[in-house]
C-alpha cells in the first residue's frame, strides 16, 4: 500500500497540488508537501496548529475527461509541527479501501472514497473566501477561465460608478485579486471610490496576494480615512489589515500597523485578531510585538490572549521575539497579568 497520499493519489492516475489554507491560500511546493507527508518536516504554514490543506486533483492523462477534485483537509500536528503519522497512516487504509473495495475490482470507487473522507474526521469547510480564492487560483493553474461572474468585478474595478456593487459575486472578487496585476492600474486608480461592502471580499481575496505599493498605498489611504471618522467601520479596516498582510510593501505595512497600534482603534478585538492571525511576520519586529501585546492583555478576556498567544508561540520565527517582550522586566503590569494566567495551569 502507498505511504503517503501524494502516492495513493498517483496509483490512481491522477496529478495533485497541495495549497495551504491556514492564514491565506497558497501553493506548497511538490518537496516540501512530500517532506511533510512522510514525515521528516513540519507543515511549512501551521495556523492553530493544524495543517489546513488543500489538494486539487485532476486526470493524468491529459486527453481524460472529468472535472478537477478538491478535498480540504485539516490534519492535527504534533509538537514540532510535524504530521501525526498514525493518523495519517489510518487515513490512507480508509482512502485505499475505498479506492479498491473487494469484490469490485477498484471499479466506480466515488462513492466509497466520498464516504471515506466524511468518515475520516479530517474534512473541514473553508470560508466562503478562502473557497473562491481556492477555486480562482485552481483555475489558473488548470490554465482555465476566470468565472462567469469576473467581467461583472473586472467592469467594477474601471468605474466603481458605472456598477452596481450589490450585483457582484465574490468568486469574481476573488477572481480580480488573483488577477491583480493585470487589473493594477485600474484598481490603484478606483480602490478610493469602492463601496466598503465591496472592498472588503477584495480585501479578504487580497490577503492571499503578494500586492506592491501601487495597491497597498490607496488601501492605506482607504483605512486612514476611516479612522478619522468618529465612528471608524471596524470591518472595512480589519478586511483592510488583511488585504495588506501579504503586500511585499512592507515597511509601508508596518508603519501603517504601528499607527494603528497607537490608536484606540487598535484595542478593539477583531483588529488585534487580524494583526495576530494575518500579520505574524510583522510581529517579529519588537516594536510591534510590544504595542500589540499591550492592547491584547488590556483590552481581551483571558480566552482570547491565550488562544492568540498559544498560536503564535507555535511559529519558529515567532517564538523568541514574543517571549523577550513577555518576560521583560520593563512590561506594562497587563502583560505581566495576562502572561502569569497563560502560565498557570487553570489558565491555559
Amino acid at each position: 500500500m502507498p505511504t503517503t497520499l501524494t502516492d495513493l493519489i498517483a496509483t490512481a492516475r491522477f496529478n495533485v497540488r497541495w495549497f495551504d489554507l491556514g492564514r491565506r491560500v497558497q501553493p506548497i511546493s511538490r518537496k516540501s508537501a512530500e517532506a511533510f507527508e512522510s514525515g521528516a518536516a513540519p507543515w511549512p504554514h501551521p495556523y492553530l496548529r493544524q495543517a489546513w490543506c488543500g489538494l486539487l486533483l485532476w486526470p493524468a492523462d491529459k486527453d481524460a475527461e472529468g472535472t478537477p477534485v478538491v478535498w480540504f483537509l485539516q490534519l492535527p500536528l504534533d509538537e514540532q509541527g510535524k504530521l501525526l503519522l498514525p493518523i495519517r497512516d489510518r487515513f490512507l487504509k480508509q482512502l485505499h479501501q475505498a479506492l479498491y473495495p473487494e469484490g469490485n475490482g477498484g471499479k466506480d470507487p466515488g462513492k466509497y472514497l466520498q464516504q471515506a473522507l466524511e468518515d475520516s474526521g479530517l474534512v473541514f469547510t473553508p470560508s466562503a473566501e478562502k473557497r473562491a480564492v481556492f477555486h480562482a487560483k485552481a483555475a489558473q493553474l488548470l490554465k482555465r477561465p476566470a468565472s462567469d461572474h469576473y467581467p461583472a468585478a473586472k467592469a467594477y474595478a474601471k468605474d466603481p460608478a458605472s456598477f452596481p456593487w450589490d450585483q457582484l459575486a465574490l468568486q469574481g472578487m476573488a477572481d480580480l485579486a488573483v488577477r491583480w496585476e493585470e487589473e493594477r492600474d485600474a484598481l490603484a486608480a478606483s480602490l478610493h471610490r469602492f463601496a466598503a461592502p465591496a472592498l472588503i471580499p477584495l480585501c479578504q481575496c487580497l490577503e492571499s496576494e503578494a500586492i506592491d505599493h501601487h495597491l497597498a498605498e490607496p488601501l492605506i489611504r482607504r483605512a486612514e480615512r476611516a479612522l478619522a471618522d468618529d465612528e471608524p467601520d471596524l470591518n472595512l479596516i480589519t478586511a483592510i489589515i488583511r488585504g495588506l498582510s501579504h503586500s511585499i510593501a512592507t515597511g509601508m505595512r508596518q508603519q501603517f500597523l504601528l499607527k494603528l497600534l497607537q490608536d484606540t482603534t487598535g484595542t478593539h478585538g477583531e483588529v488585534l485578531a487580524a494583526i495576530g492571525s494575518r500579520c505574524s511576520d510583522d510581529l517579529q519586529v519588537p516594536e510591534l510585538a510590544q504595542l500589540w501585546l499591550e492592547n491584547l492583555s488590556a483590552s481581551q478576556p483571558q480566552q482570547t490572549f491565550n488562544l492568540l498567544l498559544t498560536d503564535l508561540l507555535f511559529l519558529p520565527q515567532l517564538r523568541n521575539v514574543l517571549l523577550g517582550v513577555l518576560r521583560n522586566p520593563q512590561r506594562k503590569e497587563s502583560v505581566a497579568r495576562a502572561f502569569g494566567e497563560f502560565l498557570s495551569p487553570s489558565g491555559n
